[in-house]
């Protein structure tokens, strides 16, 4: 584990990142964040490796401007700004998690925000908010990997609990 990071929360971030692999909620690429709890301004996240591979020693502590605070960390995930961003522009955010879902995906390439229809939709309450990477960004590679396009989405997410991206 790297600097800051508590066993016990190290622990709980790399069981979340196996759990929501399992239930294929992510997939080989997706990652899960947990703010820390001692320091809002810190976040914990896996080093770049597949979630239902990740470890507790795996787990890094990373600032809001998508820095480790280990110089000695390994590689860090390229899209660690997605989490960065989201959780410097929404204080009440405690965790992130990005997913690749094939059953969402498509609803990303058309402008209606997903809305709850049953009970467990309900963290959706005002719909999901949607992220066009062009806008931001030009063409691309499609990638959150960079400070101004991690900012960018979290614009977007706005106070939403949900954004879609395109691409």
């Amino acid at each position: 584990m790297g600097l800051n990071v508590p066993e016990s929360l190290a622990r709980e971030v790399a069981l979340a990142n196996r759990i929501l692999y399992d239930q294929q909620i992510v997939d080989g690429l997706g990652h899960v964040s947990l703010r820390h709890p001692e320091d809002p301004a810190l976040f914990l996240l896996s080093c770049s490796r597949a979630p239902g591979l990740v470890r507790p020693e795996d787990i890094v502590c990373y600032r809001q401007d998508g820095s480790s605070l280990d110089p000695q960390a390994p590689r860090p995930y390229l899209e660690r700004f997605i989490h960065a961003e989201i959780y410097r522009a929404r204080p009440d955010v405690q965790a992130v998690v990005h997913s690749h879902s094939p059953s969402v995906i498509p609803f990303a390439c058309v402008q209606k925000p997903l809305r709850p229809i049953f009970h467990m939709a309900g963290f959706l309450g005002e719909g999901s908010a949607h992220f066009e990477i062009r806008e931001a960004g030009g063409d691309t590679d499609m990638l959150i990997g960079s400070a101004y396009l991690g900012e960018a989405l979290a614009r977007s997410l706005g106070t939403r609990s949900c954004v879609l991206m395109r691409g």
